[in-house]
């Protein structure tokens, strides 16, 4: 039926090209390039043909529609065309009409194509309506059978694992507290009874008991964690166990404060005070400090500040080492190890595989060196992925990186050996839809795009998504983020 409505829509605007104008004709012929080039996987080639602004939608559904509209040939390729490549084979998209009118090309087809993971082939019909402006892809919209596309990437029956996640693969369960009484949840852990330690703007730090009883944790007023705005604001952030789990570490977006905090005796110190705010730390086994300074902000108007770089892009963003040093002595040197990051955020140490990765938010990417623990040496800085708006960063069992993105309101999962990256969550509305077409089409214009910040942007959720839980394998993951409650989400099945 939905192919009969579409036949009569395409129909309804015009007859097939060999009877219309030469205008008509060419637009056939850009269209008809599309599916040449994908098919000897010229991409080069297939991005050559979009118009700078292309306005991609994929099929609503469909998984890889997680980040619809893509804006720009780059979004379309890497986005997307990448992904499709990287997680399926024997891939043919074979047209078999075209319908056009003007700058109006509908095409009919199929699509088979083979999921890597399982080995299951697909094999259903498509409709592509493109729009083709001074020999350009303006704009292009799918439709599909979704139930289908979907249904075999999520099938575990076939041959091999499924080892990646896509929309559908979490589902949100529950708000915790039910109360919704956190402020500022950034971040947080998991110790090894179950308990959360949260990111509270007014604490410093809040436990969550498994039975959701929620109580300040630690005495941090004595290490000179100070909330009385508009004065003074505090901004407790990124939340770092240390290696061996007897230690939390928690950095002070707005102070530039770090802090780390018994977990069995709650004491707190201040470990380091930096000059200007610290979104993220770790600690590796030497014995060193690691944090990220997304920008330079200070002082009354720190927090200001700090959003203000979203717009102004000032690539005063950088990367800290602090020496290894005893309990309660002095770090002997702090450096500088890397900077010019727009808007370093999330870290995170992988010391079996010897790499440290550094979220620059505003550049849409993870940056990877090759870490030496003992030396502190970084080398070979290169980018892992290209992801939209990456903010805190948690490695997994396997190595996987697993990224909170607060503008595309998702969480994504990065293999960092490759690069490929997919949604694990997405609560996908219209009106988010709607405001990524604004944020991409101001990122190329450069307009000012601070003033998106609202609930469109993270509604149904309670709060801009910034981070995540990771618990035991086959547990709760937990959202994080600037609203009043965590994210709790579970597997589908």
């Amino acid at each position: 039926m939905q192919r009969f409505i579409l036949a009569l829509l395409a129909l309804s605007l015009g007859t097939s090209v060999q009877a219309g104008t030469s205008g008509e004709a060419s637009s056939r012929s850009v269209v008809e390039s599309v599916y040449t080039l994908f098919a000897v996987g010229d991409t080069e080639g297939l991005a050559g043909l979009m118009a700078p602004d292309i306005v991609w939608n994929e099929a609503e559904g469909n998984p890889y529609a997680d980040l619809n509209p893509y804006i720009g040939p780059e979004a379309v390729m890497s986005g997307l065309m990448a992904r499709l490549v990287s997680e399926w084979e024997d891939i043919s998209v074979t047209p078999h009409e075209y319908v056009s009118e003007g700058g109006r090309v509908v095409v009919f087809g199929r699509y088979k194509e083979t999921w890597k993971a399982t080995g299951k082939e697909l094999d259903i019909p498509f409709v592509h309506s493109w729009m083709v402006q001074d020999g350009k892809l303006v704009a292009f919209q799918q439709y599909t059978d979704t139930a289908a596309l979907v249904a075999t990437m999520n099938d575990p029956s076939a041959s091999g694992d499924v080892t990646q996640s896509h929309v559908g693969a979490l589902r949100q369960v529950a708000l915790v507290p039910a109360n919704r009484s956190l402020v500022r949840p950034e971040d947080g852990v998991m110790l090894a009874d179950g308990t959360l330690l949260i990111a509270d703007q007014v604490h410093g730090l809040v436990a969550l008991s498994p039975d959701g009883a929620k109580r300040p944790f630690g005495d941090f007023k004595s290490a000179g964690h100070i909330h009385e705005p508009p004065a003074r604001s505090a901004g407790p952030n990124g939340v770092a166990l240390e290696p061996g789990g007897m230690h939390v570490l928690v950095a002070d977006v707005l102070t530039g404060a770090i802090y780390r905090v018994n977990s069995q005796t709650e004491q707190v110190v201040r470990i380091h005070q930096h000059e200007f705010g610290v979104n993220s730390v770790r600690r590796d086994r030497s014995g060193a400090v690691w944090f990220t300074q997304s920008t330079e902000n200070n002082g009354p108007h720190s927090e200001a500040r700090m959003f203000a770089a979203v717009d102004e892009k000032p690539m005063d963003g950088a990367l800290f080492r602090l020496s290894p040093t005893n309990d309660h002595e002095p770090f002997p040197e702090l450096r500088r190890m890397d900077s010019g990051l727009d808007f370093a955020n999330g870290l995170a140490i992988d010391e079996k595989r010897g790499y440290l990765y550094v979220a620059e938010t505003m550049a849409d990417r993870i940056i990877g060196y090759r870490l030496s623990v003992p030396t502190g040496r970084l080398s070979n800085r290169r980018v892992i992925s290209r992801v939209p708006t990456p903010d805190n960063i948690e490695l997994d069992a396997a190595g996987r990186l697993w990224v909170a993105s607060p503008i595309a309101n998702a969480l994504l999962v990065v293999d960092p050996e490759s690069g490929e990256w997919s949604t694990a969550f997405h609560p996908q509305t219209e009106e988010h839809d709607q405001l990524m077409v604004e944020w991409r089409r101001r990122a190329q214009s450069g307009e000012p795009r601070l003033e998106l910040f609202g609930p469109d942007m993270w509604s149904p959720l309670p709060g801009l998504v910034t981070g995540m839980i990771l618990t035991t394998e086959g547990g709760p993951i937990y959202l994080t983020g600037l609203g009043d409650a965590l994210v709790q989400l579970t597997n589908s099945e």
